[in-house]
């Protein structure tokens, strides 16, 4: 076999996406796992036979099925379930390392409230029951629940629907979510396809055969990461961005583009489809309506000549992508830079929408598809007007109390100081996680939940799979601390509420679960996973919805939101880098796992940039060299490592790192991104799409 450059960058650099869903990195790190035999609080399990149970990972979107490996009552090793198919027997670095989470030092040990000032870190132990009688009674004294909010980390299934109730209780709408790129879809989806509540967007990338990918981190965790992972090693794929990740040294092709222009790029893809009559005539004709006056607008405003200016990519290579994509059986285009943690601007994507639609690539295999809703009545506020309720959140004054499961907001929505110091001017901080995260450490009441490994719980797949799934978290282990599950303790906490007694009527959470549940529990809790039928694949019709037709959208917003050139003195543009080492979400890294963090990401707690050498030379640097990297929300002392994958004129970040809660061995390494990066506001949906920032690099 012949090797050219794709295979040698796929083998140099693609392996260590592959490596991480099978056994071999941590065989291959034999040293690491015996050193960290010394860690005081690392269990060491009894001898005896093995067994298994089996669980759900909760550590991002995807939803993975576990094997959980036990010895006696050790949680000893965490493997992926080979009868799911979701994850098909294999999982990320972080979800294999969640043992460490469960039994290492950033766990709290049980309820606590503040006892010093706010992130000082004196807390006074309390019992469950003080704990609980503290919350309601807060609840209960503020005057029609205006000031309460709650923050989940999903809008749907069993826990999200009781903050609902419990909010309903008190006479409060505010039930937010961190935004994701999947909330942008699903507005892009009901102006296109039609929309019902609890509907989303997927991507049939199973049976796609190419990809064209909008600055998504498909090898580096996407969306569900072992399905996307496998993705980008089966399927042909086109990955657009700045930088030479993993997943576009694994590509066909890389087009580098200039940071958050992904967008642009899209819908110049779309003019030359339209100009050199490439699209699908029968599709267009007889399934859609729009497509004259989006044809014009396009061909007016978007052709490839004059997208270069914006994006950098050169005409002859955008008609280069463009006979790929419509030359391809079953291609399929998605958008979410990143992991697709967070939004683009609806703009954007509407030009994936519209891109996926000029091939005919929606509602059939391969393509762009509508999911249904989950069957069971749980699905809490949609989320189209997410963008305001955050800002609302982020208003000094408007909260009074905030509930926190699952989010971390103080690491993942504190995107400046102002920011920051806009969270903790809110009156009372009440945090569900069983760690001392970021928001724990500024919290005045903690109440402490069970880690996925120790609770039952249903967990909802919102991850771009092609159908509705549920997957099933089960107790692997007795809780090690003195946690309580927040499903319990809110039917406890609004059952002491005035009104309250009817609508938390259940004896307990699993109760409660089980009737939720309805007609699907049966199939979750004897398999450990539901999953609904494929929608678009029902009857005859091609698409769904009241028109049946797909209709061609000329956006209102702009398409490229990317920071502004005209900052004084700041030549650069920060850039994230993504990892399937490193997670990027609310929870951080295991310490097992920060260890096999790659030396160009992270040395000795301090995190590396990758510079152009051309980028690095203007700014006299060398490999190896310190600098201070500055953007108009800080600086961060960093390594400078030269990288020719590197646009000129970018500067690349990992992602995931800076944590400063947590424990010695996961807090105080690296550099946060998102505390560098600030917020980009789409006008439109009122969501924060940030994609870079201005910056420069100095020595020293």
């Amino acid at each position: 076999m012949k090797i050219n450059r794709r295979h040698f960058l796929a083998l140099g650099m693609g392996a260590t996406a592959g490596t991480m869903l099978s056994p071999l990195p941590w065989k291959l790190t034999d040293d690491v796992s015996i050193w960290t035999q010394n860690w005081s609080w690392t269990p060491v399990p009894e001898t005896g036979e093995y067994y298994y149970v089996g669980g759900a990972c909760t550590l991002c979107p995807g939803g993975c099925s576990l094997a959980v490996r036990k010895v006696g009552e050790r949680v000893v090793k965490i493997e992926g379930s080979p009868e799911s198919p979701v994850n098909s027997g294999d999982l990320c670095g972080v979800g294999i390392s969640a043992s460490q989470l469960l039994y290492g030092p950033s766990r709290i040990e049980g309820p606590m409230v503040r006892a010093g000032k706010r992130g000082e870190g004196k807390w006074t132990r309390l019992s469950w029951e003080e704990a609980e009688a503290q919350l309601a009674e807060k609840l209960g004294s503020l005057s029609g629940g205006k000031g309460v909010a709650a923050l989940s980390a999903s809008r749907t299934g069993s826990v999200p629907a009781l903050f609902q109730r419990l909010l309903d209780t008190v006479g409060s709408d505010r039930f937010l979510t961190l935004p994701s790129v999947h909330d942008t879809l699903e507005q892009a989806m009901a102006l296109t396809m039609g929309r019902n509540p609890g509907e989303g967007v997927g991507f049939d990338t199973e049976n796609t055969d190419l990809i064209l990918s909008l600055g998504s981190a498909v090898a580096e965790g996407w969306g569900a990461p072992v399905r996307m992972v496998k993705a980008a090693g089966t399927k042909k794929m086109i990955q657009v961005e700045p930088y030479l990740s993993t997943t576009a040294s694994m590509a066909d092709m890389w087009v580098p583009a200039k940071p958050g222009t992904e967008g642009v790029f899209a819908l110049s893809v779309a003019a030359s489809m339209v100009r050199e009559k490439l699209y699908d005539h029968i599709f267009v004709s007889t399934a859609t309506e729009g497509f004259d006056a989006f044809s014009a607008w396009l061909l007016e405003n978007y052709t490839p000549e004059k997208a270069e200016a914006v994006t950098g990519v050169s005409p002859a290579m955008v008609k280069k992508v463009a006979v790929a994509f419509a030359g391809a059986r079953r291609p399929v285009a998605l958008c979410g830079r990143g992991k697709g943690e967070a939004p683009v601007s609806l703009a954007e994507a509407l030009a994936v929408f519209a891109l996926n639609a000029l091939k005919g690539s929606v509602q059939r295999d391969g393509g762009l598809v509508k999911v249904g809703a989950l069957p069971y009545a749980v699905a809490t506020a949609e989320t189209a007007d997410l963008g305001a309720r955050l800002a609302e959140l982020m208003e000094p004054g408007k909260t009074e109390l905030l509930m926190d499961w699952g989010t971390n907001p103080f690491y993942t929505l504190a995107t400046s100081a102002k920011a920051t110091e806009a969270l903790a001017s809110i009156g009372t901080i009440v945090s569900f996680s069983p760690y001392m995260d970021e928001t724990a450490a500024m919290a005045d009441l903690i109440l402490p939940d069970h880690t996925h490994l120790e609770k039952l719980q249903d967990v909802p797949v919102r991850a771009g799979l092609e159908r509705p799934t549920v997957t099933l978290a089960q107790p692997a282990i007795e809780p090690v601390m003195d946690t309580k599950h927040t499903g319990d303790v809110l039917i406890s906490v609004g059952g002491q509420l005035e009104g309250g007694s009817d609508a938390f009527a259940w004896d307990d959470y699993e109760t409660y679960l089980e009737e939720s549940c309805g007609d699907m529990w049966e199939t979750l809790y004897d398999e450990g996973l539901w999953q609904g039928d494929i929608a678009w694949k029902k009857g005859l019709e091609r698409l769904l919805g009241t028109s049946q037709r797909f209709t061609f959208v000329v956006p209102e917003g702009p398409v490229a939101l990317t920071a502004d050139g005209a900052a004084s003195g700041l030549p650069l543009t920060l850039v994230p880098r993504w990892s399937l080492r490193i997670s990027s979400g609310p929870v951080a890294d295991a310490p097992f796992t920060m260890k096999t963090i790659s030396d160009r990401m992270l040395t000795k707690g301090v995190s590396h940039v990758e510079v152009h050498p051309s980028t690095a030379k203007k700014a006299g640097l060398r490999e190896g060299d310190t600098a201070t990297l500055t953007t108009p929300f800080g600086s961060a002392k960093v390594n400078v490592t030269l990288f020719e994958g590197v646009m000129p004129g970018v500067v690349a970040l990992a992602a995931g790192l800076g944590h400063t809660a947590f424990d010695e061995y996961i807090g105080g390494k690296g550099t946060s991104y998102t505390a560098l990066s600030g917020s980009m506001t789409d006008p439109v949906t009122g969501l924060n799409c940030t994609w870079g920032a201005r910056a420069s690099l100095t020595k020293g």
